[in-house]
């Protein structure tokens, strides 16, 4: 699959070639904290099986490892783990975001090795995370019941050296992250489908009005769009 540069113009790019990754991957700098979502023009970035495999392609998943190929983290939800299962990078670190600490269901392999994933939560959760997780990890445990404050799970993030972090979901954990102005810039591809039926792209948060800058807009054969957005702050 090709992906074209249309703002701004230049690079044409085959997937498949050899050099695919090293050149996408150079269109995505880290800024940050950026998230990435795939999204239908109705705004679904969930399928009927409640996952976002039946909306992606192949030139999405080639821009997905490059810019986890940048990152030193990919943050998700704890219900995203479980809707999407196995979602442990090659390249990189997985970071799991936990209120409940329940991720009864979640497909992780057993045999990745310890160090590669971080759990996120409140101290009263991780005796449950240590009973329903089946992959080795490292819990940070915030004091209390209640949900971790985002501030301070990036903090921990960065005290720990992941400084360039993709969030990719849930869409509800994304809507938190830009009403908390946390958000150094949004990849958002669009897939030229209408999936008709309700959903949030931000999952029901509300972060409020936002000013949004291009940065970059690619687009693949088949019509999907490929934009790099910044909040104007």
């Amino acid at each position: 699959m090709i992906l074209t540069a249309l703002s701004p113009s230049g690079d044409v790019i085959d997937t498949t070639a050899p050099d695919a990754r090293a050149r996408i991957a150079a269109l995505y700098p880290p800024p940050g904290l950026r998230v990435n979502l795939v999204a239908t023009l109705d705004g679904g970035t969930m399928d009927a099986g409640g996952t976002s495999a039946g909306i992606t392609s192949g030139a999405d998943r080639a821009v997905l490892g490059a810019i986890r190929s940048v990152s030193d983290t990919v943050l998700v939800g704890a219900a995203t783990l479980r809707a999407e299962g196995e979602l442990v990078p090659r390249s990189t670190h997985l970071t799991v975001l936990t209120t409940t600490g329940d991720f009864t269901g979640a497909a992780v392999r057993d045999d990745i090795e310890p160090g590669r994933i971080l759990v996120v939560g409140p101290s009263g959760a991780e005796e449950q995370a240590r009973r329903t997780f089946t992959a080795p990890f490292e819990y940070f445990a915030v004091d209390g019941d209640r949900a971790v404050p985002l501030h301070v799970m990036l903090d921990a993030l960065r005290d720990r050296g992941l400084a360039h972090i993709v969030c990719e979901g849930g869409p509800r954990l994304v809507g938190q992250l830009l009403a908390a102005d946390l958000v150094d810039e949004i990849c958002l591809t669009t897939v030229p489908r209408i999936l008709g039926r309700p959903q949030l792209l931000f999952g029901g948060a509300s972060p409020g009005p936002r000013d949004l800058e291009l940065v970059q807009l690619l687009a693949d054969e088949t019509g999907a769009l490929y934009a790099r957005w910044r909040p104007t702050r």
